[in-house]
């Protein structure tokens, strides 16, 4: 056999080992497992490299507007509807709000009273009890029966009802204590009278006695009753000085209310 012929034998020969030292490209074949081929071709990656443009089949939840179990829920009951006060009105004082000497005559009587000319004389408290602060406006009629009795009443505005109230209230203080005219030496005074009667915003009637003592019998007592009546923005005092104790209680009372039927 000639050389050319040995390694054409021996190229066979050696075939076979390389076959097996390679292994199979294929998985499965057989052949034992080789390492594993390296390929340069890139892996496409599991996660999609584009957003989908489509819209989704299922609508997402809707967030949920109920309150969380748990969190109470705050309730607001309704109330009234809130009422704006009407401011008042400016009221003018006129004659026609002062009493007339016949109701005063009315009111008490066979006793003859009647109204008289010019402003009502300065009653027994003194100018404090017939008016308060801040008076806007004022007016007074002047009242008697010709022989022991005199009288009058006095109209006071002011610029509001709160107003009005503080000088009803210092009207009361001051006919309360009284220290405008004090008794004589040999006399002495008390309040015999002191209530509320139900006509205007606010009215109360203050009686004075004034009495002689022990020691001086033969002087003369004396009457002098109060009504005081608040109407809004308006005060009005009606007040008599009397020989004797005064006019009667319920006749008083009588003219009181016909003086706060006159502010309304």
């Amino acid at each position: 056999m000639s050389v050319r012929g040995w390694k054409a034998v021996a190229g066979l020969a050696l075939l076979p080992l390389a076959l097996v030292a390679c292994g199979s490209d294929k998985p499965g074949t057989g052949g034992p497992a080789g390492p594993a081929a390296v390929s340069s071709t890139p892996v496409p990656s599991e996660t999609p490299s584009q957003t989908p443009t489509g819209t989704p089949s299922s609508t997402p939840p809707a967030t949920p507007t109920a309150t969380p179990t748990g969190v109470p829920t705050p309730t607001k009951t309704p109330g009234k509807p809130v009422e704006t006060p009407t401011p008042l009105k400016p009221i003018r004082l006129t004659n026609s709000m002062l009493l007339t000497g016949g109701e005063v005559a009315k009111g008490d009587p066979k006793r003859g009273w009647a109204a008289t000319g010019g402003s009502a004389s300065t009653p027994i408290c003194g100018p404090g009890s017939t008016r308060g602060d801040g008076v806007l406006g004022a007016l007074s009629r002047n009242y008697t029966n010709g022989l022991d009795a005199s009288g009058g009443q006095w109209l006071t505005r002011y610029k509001d009802a709160a107003t009005a109230t503080a000088a009803y209230d210092s009207i009361l203080k001051t006919i309360a204590s009284c220290k405008a005219a004090r008794p004589a030496p040999t006399h002495a005074r008390k309040i015999t009278e002191d209530r509320a009667v139900a006509v205007g915003d606010a009215t109360r009637i203050v009686r004075w006695y004034d009495y002689p003592l022990p020691s001086d019998q033969g002087s003369e007592d004396g009457g002098f009753p109060y009504a005081v009546t608040r109407k809004g923005a308006i005060v009005s005092v009606v007040a008599f000085r009397e020989m004797g104790k005064g006019i009667k209680p319920a006749h008083f009372e009588a003219i009181a209310r016909s003086a706060a039927a006159r502010l309304a």
